[in-house]
């Protein structure tokens, strides 16, 4: 945390931020969506070498599961979202259908880590990927997801804020 009590989420070096449209943030997105700064405030980046997909993650105290730690739904839920955003990235228009995630350590509340993802492969509308949460060497989660290609329609009035995203990852 820097002096103003807010969490220091910036990007490594060789990261480029991941500019999202303030719509869909405005729209109350379980991760991204809380503006009260109690429980998560991600920042999400790509790796220009290899457009890998990264955020930076302030788990707060209204995140607590276990007495001073993250609950691993909230973990879960960062991870479902960047591996979502990671496929999204790579071209895919996907929903997860199945998420496998393994909690190595306990992760303590007020805490800034990041969550790395990325697409291990694509077969028809399987979109397979995988991510973890960490901190330095230190690694608190992770997973593997299966995501489905869908029709872009299937996103109602969020598609077009989700294109704009998309559209980031093939630049």
């Amino acid at each position: 945390m820097n002096k103003s009590n807010k969490p220091d989420l910036k990007g490594d070096p060789g990261w480029k931020e991941v500019n999202y449209p303030e719509e869909y943030r405005k729209q109350r997105s379980f991760v991204i969506g809380d503006h009260s700064g109690d429980r998560l405030t991600v920042r999400y980046f790509t790796r220009e070498s290899d457009n890998r997909f990264f955020g930076k993650v302030y788990f707060g105290v209204a995140t607590q599961g276990p007495p001073g730690h993250a609950h691993g739904g909230s973990m879960a839920a960062v991870l479902d979202e960047a591996m979502g955003f990671a496929a999204w990235l790579a071209g895919q228009t996907v929903v997860a259908a199945k998420i496998i995630v393994e909690y190595i350590e306990m992760l303590p509340v007020n805490s800034v880590v990041t969550v790395e993802a990325w697409v291990e492969s694509i077969d028809g509308r399987k979109v397979v990927t995988k991510g973890k949460i960490y901190s330095g060497d230190l690694v608190y989660s992770t997973s593997e997801g299966l995501f489905i290609n869908v029709p872009a329609e299937k996103f109602g009035d969020m598609a077009h804020y989700l294109y704009k995203v998309k559209e980031q990852g093939r630049k």
